[in-house]
């Protein structure tokens, strides 16, 4: 799911996934906006997720753990 996290001094992570656009999509339905940077140079299958409250942070971690369920 996760191929690698870029470091960050920002609130957000840059992400680079395994289908990032099908990850997007599956938070999205899921309430979860994240940023698909996947068409930007340089960022392909990336997402950019802000860093929220720790309810936000926990929303997130459980969703992509259901995600890899399936």
């Amino acid at each position: 799911l996760v191929q690698k996290i870029f470091p960050t001094d920002a609130n957000f992570v840059l992400v680079k996934m395994i289908d990032a656009t099908a990850v997007y999509n599956y938070l999205k339905e899921k309430g979860i906006i994240v940023r698909n940077r996947s068409n930007v140079l340089l960022c392909e299958d990336s997402l950019r997720i802000t860093v929220g409250t720790p309810a936000q942070n926990q929303q997130l971690i459980d969703a992509l753990n259901d995600y890899k369920k399936d």
